[in-house]
């Protein structure tokens, strides 16, 4: 296995386990967004967005195993992780450590793509 593979792979597990946020919207709102009692909307909203990040998870496994897909694929996956992290500091999220966490983790993984992308990944 190649780095390149390597590192799709376990960035794309990573990103699928934002899933979770659909399964337990709750949970994930109180822990990312410091929300307590979120109402239907945003219980919603988080479980839609979870769903979508894991999408975004299973796209990078996926292009770990098909490389006519991997740079569309990292692509979309670099501007998403890069979208939220701006998205969470450009706001009073940026207050938030566990949101922080998580967001440096996408910031880190969307640098890689980057640097696989220039370097010609195939």
């Amino acid at each position: 296995m190649n780095a390149e593979v390597g590192i799709l792979l376990v960035t794309g597990i990573l990103t699928l386990a934002g899933g979770i946020g659909a399964l337990a919207p709750r949970r994930s709102a109180a822990l990312l967004f410091g929300i307590d009692a979120p109402d239907a909307a945003t219980t919603l909203v988080v479980r839609h967005w979870s769903l979508l990040i894991a999408l975004v998870g299973v796209l990078l496994i996926w292009a770990a195993y098909d490389p006519a897909i991997r740079v569309p694929v990292m692509v979309v996956a670099a501007i998403e992780k890069f979208a939220i992290a701006a998205f969470v500091f450009l706001t009073p999220l940026r207050q938030r450590k566990q949101t922080v966490a998580v967001v440096a983790a996408d910031t880190v993984m969307a640098i890689m793509y980057v640097l696989l992308l220039a370097r010609g990944a195939t």
